[in-house]
């Protein structure tokens, strides 16, 4: 990892110098401050992986919180939680958190884990004043960025500020995609950390809540469901190929995930044993979905039978 972070490439750089923001926002997911040989951890990939990642993670096969689109595979991959991976200790060169740290209860957890297993990372999430007006129902947290630290807090409720929101569904609630659009590095965070420098900074306004509310199921007819338009299905084609060329699809292939790997119950090496990996310590054993997918979530981990 270099010594001074770079948060935006060459070609990002130019396109926000000529005003158009909306390119170079699609530009930086094919961007990554990393060597050539450094390992890399996408969490909460989803269906939508960073090129440069070389190791998966995510918490679901599949999930209505990302409205059910299939999980991408093409890579090493595992099933865990954010708040509590895996991996031994300092094993990522570069960990990448891209809209997934506003989905947890835990920050504080979510933030301890992906610095105890990488050395250096990237987090994106919406900036709290965008989420305060969208109120995205599985969202958890607001999160915004001031002099170099993260600031968070817990939402007390699917949506934050009534009055906010009944203001701003009245007039604005209609041209704010256009505007989320045309100036989408004002209503994120992008948020790079070293431990070099110090990791993650951050403030929780309110450390002590505990949540007490569940997120909403989709209204009947919502826009969040149904078939994919021919846009969006040309979008995913794009994608694809992206990802074969601009991924490291050999080195990938020859990754050993094992190698990596250590039980969440106690932190000590695994095993591969028949269609499950297996704790040398305390016995307690991991299932792999789909013939390849260990899973180390909380309801399907548990005492070997053998």
């Amino acid at each position: 990892m270099s010594t001074i972070i770079k948060k935006e490439s060459s070609l990002m750089r130019f396109f926000r110098f000529i005003g158009q923001d909306s390119i170079a926002w699609s530009l930086r997911r094919l961007y990554c401050p990393v060597k050539k040989d450094d390992l890399v951890l996408d969490v909460g990939s989803g269906g939508n992986p960073y090129y440069r990642a070389n190791v998966l993670c995510d918490a679901y096969l599949e999930t209505e919180e990302r409205f059910f689109e299939a999980l991408i595979a093409d890579r090493p991959i595992i099933l865990a939680r954010a708040e509590r991976l895996p991996f031994k200790d300092g094993v990522f060169d570069f960990v990448i958190a891209s809209h997934v740290l506003e989905h947890s209860a835990d920050p504080k957890k979510f933030l301890e884990e992906i610095q105890r297993v990488g050395r250096a990372g990237y987090i994106e999430v919406p900036d709290a004043f965008m989420e305060r007006l969208t109120n995205y129902r599985f969202h958890m947290l607001e999160i915004t960025d001031v002099d170099g630290a993260l600031i968070i807090r817990k939402k007390k409720g699917h949506i934050q500020d009534e009055e906010l929101w009944k203001l701003f569904k009245n007039k604005a609630r209609g041209i704010a995609p256009y505007l989320f659009s045309k100036y989408p590095f004002n209503f994120h965070v992008r948020y790079y950390w070293s431990k070099e420098f110090g990791g993650i900074k951050y403030q929780i306004l309110n450390p002590e809540y505990k949540f007490d509310w569940e997120p909403p199921s989709a209204m009947p007819g919502s826009s969040e469901a149904g078939k994919l338009s021919l846009k969006t299905r040309f979008n995913k084609a794009i994608l694809f190929l992206f990802r074969r060329f601009f991924s490291q699809n050999s080195r990938n292939k020859k990754i050993d995930l094992i190698k990596y790997l250590i039980c969440v119950n106690c932190g000590k090496p695994l095993v591969k044993s028949g269609d499950a990996y297996k704790c040398t310590s305390c016995k307690r054993f991991y299932p792999l979905v789909r013939g390849k997918i260990p899973d180390f979530t909380y309801e399907n981990s548990g005492l070997a039978q053998k």
